[in-house]
């Protein structure tokens, strides 16, 4: 039992100190890895085709290499209208919002003679979509233009199957001045409800699951045009073009109603219940030590007093009392821990105490008292040592209620909420109505389960091994 118990411990032990390195997201702040409440990717697979899964279709969208404009396929309209990269201009980013690509872009080149003209540069990316129809996808490009002279330009962003329609998904305005670095707004996503309006004329239509029907080779297009007047030079700049695909599936576990991976919560979870139960654990034991000890061995007016203070705190039901507590001093993490192991000593100082009733009157206890042993001497030299024993296993024991507590506050939505437990995540399956979903539901009651009995195996075999009365001969 001891082993297999320590075994358990030493599993999520390892998890939740390994947990940086399993797993590369923050576990509250990672919002949007992909769709909510997205499946795992285990269970990606529905009939034909599989779950949308993350795509970032665009290879280097920064435009960082000068190679990356091979990848591209470019048409231009005359001689006078060239697409070449730059490597000095760049979109810097917006502070706090977006951060940007660093240096290097595409540069759509276009110089009039002594006439007016019109020119265009198309620049194509195919990609391949091998999944079913997706629920969620979102663009972005940034621009900006410099003109020397007189003219005039726009640039559309265009989505489509290689062989089917081509939609507009965005135009810019016409611009007839320098520009600093511009991007779309509002952002290019398919939930938005006006890019439905704009581009299908109804807020009532998925955009994404009608472009994105079926497998097949899709095409993300740039499309500039200019109307330049005689011996106008036009140069625009192209930077941090990049389509995503939100996946249906992610990850071991999936995602939750806010697209944070489960998986991670798991792990990180699992070092935050280590940590509570032990702790909480620790402070019990301790003063239930302290209690009984001076209980047990002074007896008389102090017995009373600590006894009667006891059986009070014992009559008063500990989980409404910490609820009551936690909404008064706030749910931080270590106020949660404190108030449960200031509140679970009680049992653990009437154990010790009936031990120590017996143990004080030994013959080796009355002959260290004969000697001159003061209360400080036999208390540490003689009755601790033999209580320790006991001590060590109900600190085993200890520790499961104080998880099972936790979790408990967390459920009720008393628990932390600046850090994800086991509890919070079941408080969330809850909340937003995902128990059908058992891969969010399920994991986290499982780890709750399993790192409680390891703690009540281990102390169980902690007892048969320190306990003479139950060890085997």
């Amino acid at each position: 039992m001891g082993l297999a118990g320590a075994g358990i411990v030493l599993f999520f032990l390892l998890m939740g100190a390994l947990a940086p390195y399993i797993t590369p997201y923050d576990p509250i702040h990672s919002i949007s890895l992909a769709q909510f409440r997205a499946k795992p990717e285990w269970l990606a697979k529905t009939g034909e085709t599989e779950l949308p899964r993350n795509m970032y279709p665009v290879v280097d969208s920064g435009f960082s290499q000068s190679s990356s404009i091979q990848s591209w396929m470019i048409a231009q309209s005359s001689p006078s209208v060239r697409v070449a990269w730059d490597g000095n201009e760049g979109y810097p980013g917006i502070l706090g919002v977006d951060p940007g690509s660093g240096p290097g872009s595409l540069l759509v080149y276009a110089k009039s003679a002594d006439r007016p003209e019109t020119g265009a540069a198309t620049l194509s990316y195919r990609f391949e979509y091998l999944y079913a129809p997706m629920r969620r996808f979102s663009a972005h490009v940034a621009y900006r233009g410099i003109i020397d002279g007189s003219a005039s330009y726009y640039v559309q962003m265009i989505i489509g199957r290689i062989d089917g329609e081509q939609l507009v998904l965005w135009e810019s305005s016409h611009e007839s001045v320098n520009t600093e670095w511009t991007i779309p707004r509002p952002s290019i996503d398919s939930t938005d409800a006006s890019l439905k309006l704009r581009v299908f004329g109804t807020v009532s239509v998925e955009p994404s699951r009608l472009i994105f029907s079926s497998p097949g080779e899709y095409a993300v297009t740039l499309r500039v045009l200019m109307e330049l007047s005689p011996r106008t030079t036009v140069r625009i700049f192209l930077d941090d073009v990049s389509i995503r695909v939100w996946g249906d599936a992610f990850g071991l576990l999936g995602t939750d109603n806010y697209g944070r991976d489960i998986f991670t919560q798991l792990a990180y979870g699992s070092r935050l219940s280590l940590i509570i139960g032990t702790v909480s654990a620790i402070i019990a034991v301790v003063l239930g030590l302290l209690v009984g000890l001076l209980s047990g061995y002074l007896g008389g007016r102090s017995d009373e007093l600590l006894m009667r203070a006891n059986d009070i705190l014992l009559t008063i039901p500990s989980l409404p009392l910490i609820m009551v507590l936690v909404a008064v001093i706030g749910p931080s993490i270590w106020s949660i821990v404190v108030l449960i192991g200031f509140l679970g000593w009680m049992g653990i100082a009437r154990l010790i105490r009936s031990q120590v009733l017996t143990l004080k009157e030994k013959a080796y206890v009355e002959a260290a008292r004969a000697l001159g042993g003061d209360t400080k001497h036999i208390i540490t030299r003689h009755l601790v040592p033999n209580v320790m024993t006991m001590a060590y296993t109900q600190l085993a024991l200890t520790v499961p209620n104080a998880i099972v507590t936790e979790a408990a506050l967390s459920f009720l939505g008393l628990g932390d909420p600046y850090v994800q437990t086991w509890g919070k995540m079941l408080h969330d399956v809850q909340y937003y109505g995902a128990v059908t979903e058992w891969w969010w539901a399920v994991p986290p009651g499982l780890c709750i389960a399993f790192l409680s009995l390891a703690f009540v195996l281990i102390g169980y075999a902690l007892d048969e091994i320190l306990n003479p009365k139950l060890r085997g001969r």
